[in-house]
């Protein structure tokens, strides 16, 4: 147990050291690209897109890569995510811009899929959720401080901000390679691996597909979207950090929700007001309430990502989860994808806010799919049980 502990205090450090390099990053590329640049909201959207092609690829040989290096997988990741930003301005051209973002990208499935498995496999059932929602926290707390940062390193000194935001990545890969306790002996191979398409494990993937839809945008818009409301870059740099304190505030409280009322039911409750502030956040002008709102907003979209994740582990064996791992994040990605051009030419087109309405399709579709899928499998399963009720008699006879 202490070991496990210990384990998962240094992923949590690690993956905070990670997600700093990564929402600063994002935020130093976008402006970078729109200042010094020139380029259109569509072609940063591309370029941002493009990190989650390389992720969303790299994730489905995570698991093959994990059975040949082991522990020092996630270690490499990080040292690879800190080198692609820090070499980004130096790129010099639309394929280099595209090529950085995809190492940067291929990198961070390196880095984060062994770490989610090695997570899940040492926490018990009881407290999976939990543990999740420590690594959430971990992930999100350092992103919070990587988004206003970001754009204070970006006006404050230029193209040395991508050399300072990739620091931490460094010394995260130097910490795992240090001290990373990986006793699992990934050579082993199970003879039947869970499925990965199923009724119940298409709320975990729709999950994770509109929770990369709308990180990817959001990152890469959000705080154009602010400053266009006449708010100076450090105060839309600070609401963009409102908006990850309530992650802050509420991963672990909701994660623990979710171990002890359904992970189900809670999960639906975080779509609800994800809708509800995608829904009001057009209409909200500077004041106490686009800061509430962006609370509230941010509070329950963070969530989404443990309690996929923990859904995702429920009734499979441990040998199947870096298969459904790498899953999950491929279907994170290719949401990611279509995020940030959609709503990149979405603002082109309709203006600013458009980006609201075009991430609320994204979530209301999501539910609409899997309702669908939940009925046709409910329909299918009373149907089942009616063949076998109507047969019994004769088989009797």
């Amino acid at each position: 147990m202490l070991s496990s502990t210990r384990n998962l205090i240094l992923i949590c450090l690690a993956i905070a050291g990670w997600a700093f390099q990564f929402t600063a990053g994002t935020q130093v590329v976008s402006h970078w690209l729109k200042n010094v640049e020139h380029q259109s909201d569509a072609i940063i959207g591309l370029v941002n897109a493009t990190y989650y092609l390389g992720l969303g690829l790299t994730a489905l040989v995570v698991p093959w890569m994990m059975r040949r290096w082991g522990r020092v997988l996630a270690p490499c990741g990080m040292l690879v995510s800190g080198l692609s930003v820090a070499l980004f301005p130096w790129a010099g051209s639309f394929v280099g811009w595209f090529g950085m973002r995809f190492v940067n990208g291929a990198a961070a499935g390196w880095s984060l899929i062994p770490l989610e498995t090695l997570v899940s496999r040492s926490s018990p059932k009881e407290q999976r959720t939990r543990n999740f929602g420590f690594y959430g926290l971990a992930l999100t707390l350092s992103g919070a401080l990587g988004l206003p940062a970001g754009l204070d390193f970006f006006y404050r000194w230029g193209e040395l901000a991508f050399f300072l935001v990739s620091i931490t990545a460094f010394l995260s890969g130097l910490a795992l390679a240090r001290w990373l306790d990986w006793p699992i002996n990934e050579q082993t191979i199970p003879e039947k691996e869970a499925p990965v398409v199923s009724h119940h494990k298409f709320l975990s993937f729709g999950t994770a597909w509109g929770q990369g839809f709308l990180e990817s945008g959001l990152l890469a818009f959000l705080s154009f979207y602010l400053i266009s409301l006449n708010l100076s870059e450090d105060a839309a740099g600070g609401l963009m950090g409102v908006t990850t304190i309530g992650v802050i505030l509420f991963q672990v409280p909701v994660s623990w929700l979710g171990d002890r009322l359904g992970k189900v039911p809670v999960l639906m409750g975080c779509y609800a007001v994800v809708v509800g502030g995608l829904v009001v956040l057009p209409w909200c002008m500077p004041s106490i309430w686009l800061g509430v709102c962006l609370f509230l907003f941010g509070a329950c979209s963070g969530a989404l990502y443990p309690l996929g994740l923990s859904l995702l582990g429920e009734g499979v064996s441990e040998h199947s989860l870096p298969r459904l791992y790498a899953w999950y994040m491929a279907m994170e990605c290719f949401g990611s994808l279509l995020g940030a051009p959609a709503m990149g030419q979405a603002r082109d087109w309709w203006g600013q806010a458009a980006m609201f309405g075009v991430g609320l399709a994204a979530i209301l579709g999501v539910l609409a799919a899997w309702l669908v899928m939940r009925t046709i499998h409910i329909r299918r399963t009373q149907t089942q049980a009616i063949r076998r009720f109507d047969s019994s008699p004769r088989e009797a006879a």
